[in-house]
């Protein structure tokens, strides 16, 4: 696809910000598509349907008007590129998970930096400007992505649980334990979380803990850290879970 910049003005826009551990971005939506990249610590971020972990080695992809809150797990520096929204459309409809290579981690500074000497009336080539738009856009379209979202419900009772879970991922509490908590029969629960997230329980549980898995390892984390954060009582059960709906350990993994 030929990105004409002429007719589109501008492609990408970037934008820079830091926020403290614990900030909240309250929910909101752009009428650009959004590149979402921590250049610094770690965020999650809740979508209608979903729950995504995005470490430093990664960014979100949020299509445009898809109303989204941030929550950051960190202290942390973001750096968003905003894509023109008719350009975007051909990366379809739906947020995934991106791995940031390097070289698109290092235009994305640059183009913020760029825009930061444009806000203060530095004169620069605008065709640098230019040439480091198309070379994001390409790099996002190449870039390999991940299936690492938590599906998250909407009835109250089930968001009730998953938030706990969400906050307290190593101590998981049967389906009784919650009916009796929440006044609602296991029964009933059993039922509403196939409807809403298409898993069980006990795999919403896991898929949870493999999403929490997948983003530690890429931040570096110990195996057995790991395992014994998530409530594993070893770090041999966390990996043949981990194996059995992978394929491959998480050692192979980071």
């Amino acid at each position: 696809m030929t990105i004409n910049t002429k007719a589109i003005s501008p492609l990408i826009i970037s934008m820079g910000s830091k926020y403290n551990y614990g900030s909240v971005i309250a929910p909101h939506s752009h009428n650009r598509a959004q590149l979402l990249y921590a250049s610094q610590g770690s965020i999650r971020v809740h979508t209608a349907d979903h729950v995504w972990l995005v470490p430093t080695q990664c960014a979100l992809w949020i299509p445009a008007f898809v109303e989204h809150s941030v929550i950051s797990l960190s202290d942390v520096r973001l750096r968003t590129a905003l894509v023109e929204q008719t350009a975007a459309q051909i990366l379809g409809t739906q947020c995934f998970l991106l791995r940031m290579t390097n070289l698109l981690r290092e235009l994305v500074l640059r183009l913020n930096q760029l825009d930061l000497i444009q806000h203060h009336a530095t004169p620069y080539g605008e065709d640098l400007h230019k040439a480091l738009q198309l070379l994001i856009f390409e790099e996002i379209k190449q870039a390999s992505t991940f299936p690492v979202d938590i599906p998250w419900p909407r009835d109250k009772r089930l968001v009730l649980i998953c938030e706990q879970l969400i906050h307290h991922p190593n101590q998981v509490k049967d389906l009784n334990t919650w009916s009796d908590t929440i006044g609602t029969s296991s029964r009933t629960l059993i039922r509403l979380f196939r409807k809403e997230t298409g898993l069980s329980y006990r795999g919403w549980i896991q898929h949870m803990h493999i999403v929490f898995a997948l983003s530690q390892l890429a931040e570096g984390e110990a195996v057995s850290r790991i395992a014994t954060s998530l409530g594993y009582a070893s770090p041999s059960a966390f990996s043949a879970m981990f194996k059995r709906h992978l394929g491959y350990s998480p050692q192979n993994f980071k």
